[in-house]
């Protein structure tokens, strides 16, 4: 049972190895793809920071009540911008 599950989650670190080397195999022919990597990357980044910058009340950078709404702008923001990427990930899950 135990020796099953390690097979399956090896076989699992394998596929998910191969799958990024095609990526980034991919993302030498097509750029669009390091740019998309890099926009999820900035959006993860965005998010964590702004949760600990204007949520975290021990380092809170604007007073409790704006900053609920400044948050809210960003993750706005943030929620447009990744809308703006919607075509090409529909793209990518086609081939």
């Amino acid at each position: 049972m135990i020796k099953e599950r390690l097979v399956k989650e090896k076989q699992e670190l394998v596929n998910d190895k191969n799958r990024i080397k095609e990526t980034l195999s991919e993302g030498k022919q097509d750029k669009r793809i390091f740019a998309l990597l890099f926009v999820e990357f900035a959006i993860s980044v965005a998010i964590a920071l702004s949760i600990y910058f204007y949520l975290d009340p021990e380092t809170n950078v604007v007073p409790f009540p704006l900053s609920v709404f400044v948050f809210g702008v960003l993750m706005f923001l943030l929620a447009v911008v990744f809308h703006k990427t919607k075509e090409f990930r529909i793209e990518r899950k086609k081939i």
